[in-house]
């Protein structure tokens, strides 16, 4: 496994530790505490696409667990 597979398990772990282990996808408030930013950063993020990929339902914004986990690998 490499160095990056094996950084995203263990932000997938520290995610599920938080709390987070039976879900898949994460609200804008969840991941805005994960991430120890504001929720206004995250959108400033979503705007300029240097966040995390997201989905948008009606008027928020849902994030997969993984995607947030390869996120902080990369950071």
């Amino acid at each position: 496994m490499s160095e990056q597979n094996n950084l995203i398990e263990k932000y997938l772990n520290d995610i599920n530790e938080l709390g987070y282990e039976n879900t898949l996808t994460l609200n804008s408030k969840d991941v805005a505490k994960i991430l120890s930013v504001s929720l206004r950063t995250l959108e400033n993020w979503r705007n300029e696409n240097l966040g995390i990929k997201s989905k948008k339902i009606g008027k928020s914004y849902f994030y997969n667990k993984r995607d947030i986990a390869e996120f902080l690998a990369r950071s």
